[in-house]
């Protein structure tokens, strides 16, 4: 299992934080261009909500993605599973922490393993952690321009 974590401080509060994640239309916002997301279904937020995704990969490699969110602690946390999907295991939490003067410390954390034995270790040296590390930066930032306007 490999894990990655970020945070990012946001000029927001942590009820908005909180509930910009429960809209799965502003994934596709803050997707990078890597990565195209389309939205086949979305239940309405909250627990037990599943999302089905389709996903093309650098422009060639069709994805799809079936999540469940089976947390849901408004304002604090909230966490989605893949049920079905490209990896072996994916769990995400978002913590969110009022830190004062109107600003929310945002945190993800990401739990993943790949499949492909041997051969998905490698993928994740050579690629995947780098992926994943740029996916994460990228929708951080992207997340808190869209709050900060």
């Amino acid at each position: 299992m490999h894990r990655f974590s970020r945070s990012i401080i946001i000029r927001t509060s942590i009820e908005e934080a909180f509930l910009f994640h429960t809209d799965v239309r502003n994934l596709v916002q803050i997707t990078p261009s890597f990565l195209k997301v389309n939205i086949v279904h979305a239940d309405p937020p909250g627990l037990g909500q599943h999302v089905l995704l389709r996903i093309l990969q650098f422009g060639f490699i069709p994805l799809s993605m079936h999540m469940e969110f089976f947390v849901y602690d408004f304002p604090h946390c909230l966490a989605d599973r893949q049920l079905k999907g490209p990896f072996t295991s994916m769990v995400q939490h978002r913590y969110f922490e009022d830190v004062g003067g109107g600003y929310t410390r945002m945190e993800d954390i990401f739990e993943y393993s790949l499949p492909f034995g041997i051969f998905g270790r490698f993928a994740h040296v050579l690629l995947m952690r780098k992926l994943i590390e740029h996916m994460f930066v990228y929708r951080q930032n992207e997340t808190k321009k869209l709050l900060e306007k």
